[in-house]
């Protein structure tokens, strides 16, 4: 592998700059979101029964501050219940409610309408999701500031490290953090590691043991 020096590196600028990020998924991602209702109300919906079908509004608060990430998948749970999404702000935005003038020390952030059973049966999904994409987008963000801060203009590149069957929102975040994804899976360029090294025949500098980072 070859390793270039911070000065050889290309500048890098936001993913936000160059379009909508939502442009680079797949149409098939779809099929997650169906997946995850699916796994929260697998048979009957008695709460929603319980509050019917009259429409609602709902309201997306911001208490802590963070980089907003992941309204693509958050659009698509109210899609696939019949409701719609209205966004007070745009992806990629930082959002801090200690700068709220309205002193509440929350931010409106988007405002979901449709029938008070289906607000209520997306609601947990999409705020789950929502949050650690969120999440993952802001501490990307923070390190990016942090490196820039330190005068490196380099790639900061994410890792498979991901949650199992949540990677596409996770690289999502990091994206839409300024972050970039990196590989998506193993089949995805050629990265040898010292575990593989040591799966070949340990050298001089190894122990035999299977080296504690795996």
């Amino acid at each position: 592998m070859t390793y270039l020096s911070p000065q050889a590196l290309p500048k890098m600028t936001s993913l936000i700059t160059h379009g909508d990020p939502s442009d680079l998924l797949s149409t098939h991602f779809t099929t997650d979101i169906t997946r995850w209702l699916a796994e929260d109300t697998p048979s009957f919906d008695y709460g929603g029964f319980v509050v019917g079908s009259s429409i609602r509004s709902a309201f997306l608060l911001c208490k802590s501050p963070g980089v907003l990430a992941g309204v693509p998948f958050f659009d698509e749970v109210f899609r696939q219940c019949d409701c719609t999404v209205t966004w007070h702000y745009a992806e990629g935005t930082y959002l801090d409610p200690s700068q709220d003038q309205g002193g509440k020390g929350k931010i409106e952030v988007a405002t979901v309408s449709g029938p008070t059973r289906k607000l209520l049966l997306g609601e947990r999904v999409a705020l789950n999701m929502l949050a650690r994409c969120s999440g993952v987008a802001s501490r990307s963000r923070k390190m990016l500031d942090l490196v820039r801060g330190a005068g490196y203009e380099g790639i900061i590149a994410g890792t498979r490290k991901t949650t199992p069957g949540f990677r596409v929102v996770e690289k999502y975040g990091m994206l839409v953090g300024g972050i970039d994804g990196h590989r998506h899976d193993l089949s995805s360029m050629i990265m040898l590691k010292d575990n593989h090294i040591w799966a070949k025949g340990a050298s001089a500098s190894y122990t035999g043991r299977v080296p504690a980072d795996i």
